[in-house]
């Protein structure tokens, strides 16, 4: 059975907005450049463009109905692990020494060894700043424990920390914000209290790492404590703070995103929990990855899911693991219609290009815009078998890769040198562009 990504919240809705071509300076899926490089810029006036227009092409064979033929192609050209590596990662992620994801960037690619260390461990721990984290990639919170005080036994997790310095940079003051307001008020306003910081193992076991004696204030009600005297207090209270506590809200947008279902950077049997795999795709925030080389094909992102999803058998974790196709449920999934999914083609995709896209004067069935048509009966070939003119190494609509689909960038904006889609009206919401990426994610089903 298909598995929706958590990490993607869906409302399939078609908000009846209307396309509208503005004068001169076009903007149809075929103009401006690629996502890597600055490219053309738009020359299209009334649905044409400079040169050839998306659909004046001959004999355009029908697209095909699922990914089957991907997978095929996946199994011919990566049957074990040290050819995806040599032929997809190396390619994309570690082409230069010391550039990209080599040994001074995380995740470090470099070698078929350094990948496999990236099973199970923490993602987006390259981010220069914790308010740039990912929800998905949000590690376990350590616990707080009243010990002492009016909330003696009381105890609830931390979302972050927030430190203040002197003019010469030593921390002199620290403050504790946490997932729950605290109870009740201190006993004795002027008695600090005292906590103890506790984690909870990979066993389900709790663990005492430290704790603060004496030096905790706060209000009743409220979701701050203060550590007061920090600065007197002894170099294992610091290093407990500072360094040791492991925070659950880095981000503080109130949500501790391990409490869903956490992404790792690669999660062993689990391509959909691999936040490797769905940031090559474009289904995380961040750049399109990867950024100077040439995106993953629909059969290179089969062959790395599968791989993903047998590292958890016995010897899947191995470099020379073959790839169990056959046995790969992504790989059984990629291409066919899922409707529970809140993303098929027929029934929420479709609505939206026609509310959106599909309309006249723009990509509708009578001159459409550059030739693209995308109306019911047309729209899925054209996207999968037409490729913009001005931008033929990239396909409107790879299967399996949002992030090398020239439609996502044309209807986010991001990376191009040409307007956003639709021309002239509201971009589609977020909840629209998430139906549009999934349906790309799940191969782009004919359904």
């Amino acid at each position: 059975m298909s598995r929706t990504p958590a990490l993607l919240v869906l409302v399939a809705s078609s908000l009846a907005l209307a396309c509208t071509v503005g004068e001169g300076g076009g903007g149809s899926f075929g103009d401006g450049g690629n996502h890597n490089s600055g490219g053309d810029t738009d020359t299209e006036t009334g649905g044409e463009t400079d040169g050839d227009t998306e659909g004046e092409t001959e004999a355009t064979p029908d697209a095909p109905d699922d990914g089957k033929e991907f997978v095929e192609e996946a199994k011919k050209e990566f049957p074990t692990y040290l050819d995806l590596h040599e032929k997809v990662i190396t390619r994309t992620c570690t082409p230069f020494p010391n550039v990209c994801h080599n040994n001074k960037e995380y995740p470090d690619l470099r070698t078929p060894q350094a990948m496999l260390g990236m099973l199970g461990s923490p993602c987006n721990l390259d981010v220069e700043d914790p308010l740039n984290t990912y929800n998905g990639c949000e590690p376990v919170g350590d616990v707080v424990r009243f010990t002492n005080g009016g909330n003696n036994g009381w105890q609830t997790r931390v979302a972050y920390v927030t430190f203040a310095t002197d003019p010469m940079g030593v921390v002199n003051s620290a403050v504790l914000y946490l997932a729950d307001p605290v109870p009740a008020a201190m006993l004795d306003p002027m008695m600090p209290e005292s906590i103890e910081v506790v984690r909870t193992t990979e066993g389900g076991s709790m663990l005492t790492v430290g704790a603060v004696n004496g030096a905790i204030t706060y209000a009743g009600g409220q979701t701050a404590i203060q550590v007061t005297g920090y600065s007197s207090l002894g170099a294992e209270v610091h290093a407990l703070i500072e360094e040791d506590l492991r925070i659950g809200d880095p981000n503080r947008d109130g949500v501790f995103g391990a409490d869903g279902e956490r992404l790792l950077e690669l999660k062993a049997g689990d391509p959909w929990g691999s936040y490797l795999l769905q940031r090559l795709q474009g289904n995380v925030p961040g750049s399109p990855m990867p950024l100077a080389n040439q995106p993953l094909s629909a059969a290179e992102v089969v062959a790395i899911a599968c791989w993903i999803e047998g590292t958890a058998a016995p010897g899947g974790d191995s470099p020379y693991a073959e790839i169990d196709y056959d046995g790969c449920d992504y790989a059984a999934e990629f291409g066919e219609p899922d409707p529970d999914s809140g993303a098929t083609f027929s029934g929420h995709v479709v609505p939206i290009f026609e509310a959106r896209c599909a309309t006249a004067g723009c990509h509708g069935e009578l001159a459409p815009a550059a030739g693209l048509d995308l109306t019911r009966e047309r729209a899925r070939d054209n996207l999968i078998e037409v490729p913009s003119t001005q931008n033929p190494d990239i396909p409107l609509v790879t299967p399996g890769n949002p992030t090398n689909s020239y439609l996502m960038t044309k209807l986010t904006g991001d990376g191009f040198a040409g307007q956003r889609m639709p021309l002239g009206a509201a971009p589609l919401s977020q909840d629209e562009l998430d139906v549009v990426r999934l349906w790309i994610s799940y191969g782009a089903p004919d359904d």
